[in-house]
């Protein structure tokens, strides 16, 4: 997992972990088509979300997804 998220610098090694690996399980779920806008490169904002466990990330395209430290994202 070497690639860098440059709006999400300001998380923590393990933070990022956990963003990666249900961002990487998000997108097996997705089209071929459709996972072009939602790739790492794509990420303009992550925030984290304290109360709900989880962070908020918002893609250039104007979508964003709750990504759980479980693993999971809505």
């Amino acid at each position: 997992m070497s690639k860098k998220i440059p709006a999400a610098k300001h998380l923590q090694e393990h933070e990022l972990k956990m963003l990666k690996n249900t961002h990487e399980a998000h997108n097996q779920a997705m089209g071929t088509e459709e996972r072009k806008h939602y790739s790492l490169d794509n990420i303009k904002k992550v925030k984290r979300n304290f109360p709900e466990r989880c962070f908020e990330v918002y893609y250039k395209n104007g979508e964003w997804f709750k990504y759980y430290i479980n693993g999971t994202w809505g």
